[in-house]
């Protein structure tokens, strides 16, 4: 018989719970979109095949960096989720860790891939570095999804004294295929408007091949996110009883979250099919905001009542907090002082 196992409890925090909450979602939600984008940008360019194929490697040159992007907004997170929810998270990283561990080299050679085919997406010969990339990028997917449920699933650590290798896999969780195809639909859409944002200047000015980007865009984002609406019903019904419940009126802020999460995705949806792009963009980006929050009420009403991080007693240490915000402050100024270089140089170089 094996013997039981529960999470440690947590640590004091050094900063109220509510702070590092509003930081992991905002962070989250940043890192989120540039997943998107690099996943699903990756998988429009290898599976948009015919006439459209050319407008859809348009993207192509775009993959590389927003792989970098995603791979540097994911410190973050992580660092704020590690606060909170360090002892799930790092529990189910230890029990997946053969996989954990190979998925940061998993990313790296799929962003040299893309690195490799980003001049070369009109040969032939790039579309196996553009299939392989994508197929780790999945399976980076897959391997970010297993941790997840692992990590809100305690009763499942158990598997360690069947499987104590670091190869844990929590396929068999009802929540698991629902929610990485969620995720991969998501990405689908957030690409194509992606796609349909940066040629609608191309577009508005006639040039036939912005416009043809930009109604290919569009179509990818409009039919995903048809399909994400019975992707996410799926997974909201594969939820604990209790959880799901709470979602449909059992609770008044995971009913309202959820209920903002599908109109702002209803409203770009609208905008998306009557080609706005502009306002399909913004309300893509809110509902993206919103779905993060109910992905937190998810994890936050999974672990209860065993857990809840705004339970942690708190010794302020705030010396270390204005510290990160003067780091960030600075950072952002340096990200927006080399963005607006790169933007005057390639204003003189067109």
């Amino acid at each position: 018989m094996h013997p039981p196992v529960s999470p440690a409890p947590g640590l004091a925090l050094p900063s109220p719970w509510g702070i590092f909450e509003v930081l992991l979602l905002v962070t989250f939600a940043a890192h989120l979109l540039a997943v998107n984008v690099a996943l699903g940008g990756t998988l429009i360019a290898l599976l948009t095949p015919g006439r459209d194929r050319g407008a859809a490697l348009s993207l192509g040159g775009k993959l590389p960096t927003t792989v970098a992007i995603a791979v540097n907004l994911a410190i973050p997170p992580l660092l704020f989720a590690s606060v909170l929810y360090g002892q799930y998270l790092y529990s189910a990283a230890v029990l997946t860790a053969a996989t954990w561990l190979s998925l940061f080299m998993v990313v790296m050679i799929a962003y040299a891939l893309l690195y490799y085919a980003q001049p070369r997406l009109a040969l032939a010969a790039s579309r196996p570095a553009v299939l392989a990339a994508a197929c780790l990028l999945l399976a980076a997917s897959l391997i970010l999804v297993n941790v997840s449920t692992l990590a809100v699933r305690p009763a499942a650590w158990m598997a360690y004294f069947d499987n104590p290798g670091g190869t844990v896999l929590n396929f068999a969780d009802a929540t698991f295929l629902p929610r990485w195809l969620h995720f991969v639909t998501a990405s689908l859409a957030v690409a194509g408007l992606f796609l349909a944002v940066i040629s609608r200047k191309a577009a508005a000015a006639g040039d036939a091949a912005g416009l043809a980007r930009k109604r290919l865009g569009l179509a990818w984002f409009t039919r995903a996110t048809m399909v994400q609406f019975l992707v996410g019903l799926w997974f909201l019904f594969s939820l604990p009883r209790e959880v799901h419940f709470a979602f449909l009126g059992g609770d008044g802020l995971a009913t309202a979250a959820l209920l903002v999460g599908v109109l702002l995705a209803g409203a770009a949806l609208v905008q998306g099919v009557q080609g706005r792009v502009g306002p399909a963009a913004w309300f893509a980006v809110a509902s993206v905001a919103a779905m993060v929050a109910v992905r937190e009420l998810v994890r936050l009403l999974t672990l209860a009542p065993a857990y809840s991080p705004a339970a942690l007693p708190t010794l302020p240490q705030y010396g270390p907090f204005f510290m990160f915000l003067a780091a960030f402050a600075g950072s952002a100024a340096v990200a927006v002082w080399a963005v607006g270089c790169f933007r005057r140089r390639a204003g003189r170089g067109a």
